[in-house]
């Protein structure tokens, strides 16, 4: 008789341990769920207008800043230089995804040389980020050798790109 009780707590025990294998894999699921359901992948951002950008994160839940401001030669104004974090990097929504907005290439003026030394004049032009073109050498019997005596673009001439 004694044997009734013996197999009724084993029953038992094992309901209770398939209960809380259930309950412990129902916790971790939710638990899965609940921390990677609320992750996104961060877009490619680059090349696209801070406005595509604006809109395509925020359909995913992330927030965007322009956190900085460059000149660039080879990105339009108003495009995204670079991002931070990277395309393809796994983050939280409401995560704040940083970006560089172009300002498009800078434009200098250039300053005037005529009547410079060569080497004073070259020195001007690279200050304000300007290479120094081809020189052509001319003799000119009341200038010293070395003298700029003229110059194109003309000085102050407006819109001229600077190197990157």
């Amino acid at each position: 008789m004694m044997r009734r009780p013996v197999v009724n707590f084993f029953q038992v025990a094992s309901l209770v341990m398939l209960l809380v294998a259930v309950a412990l894999l129902a916790a971790v699921t939710t638990m899965h769920f609940a921390i990677h359901g609320a992750e996104v992948a961060v877009p490619s951002l680059k090349g696209m207008t801070v406005a595509e950008a604006r809109s395509q994160t925020s359909g995913l839940g992330l927030d965007l800043e322009v956190d900085n401001r460059y000149y660039s030669g080879d990105v339009a104004a108003g495009h995204i230089l670079s991002q931070a974090p990277a395309a393809g990097t796994v983050v939280r929504r409401e995560w704040r995804v940083r970006v560089a907005e172009s300002l498009g290439p800078q434009k200098v003026e250039v300053p005037d040389t005529v009547g410079l030394d060569e080497r004073l004049a070259a020195l001007r032009l690279r200050r304000v980020g300007l290479d120094v073109g081809v020189t052509a050498r001319l003799p000119y019997p009341t200038a010293a050798e070395g003298t700029v005596l003229a110059q194109d673009p003309p000085a102050h001439a407006q819109g001229i790109a600077q190197p990157s």
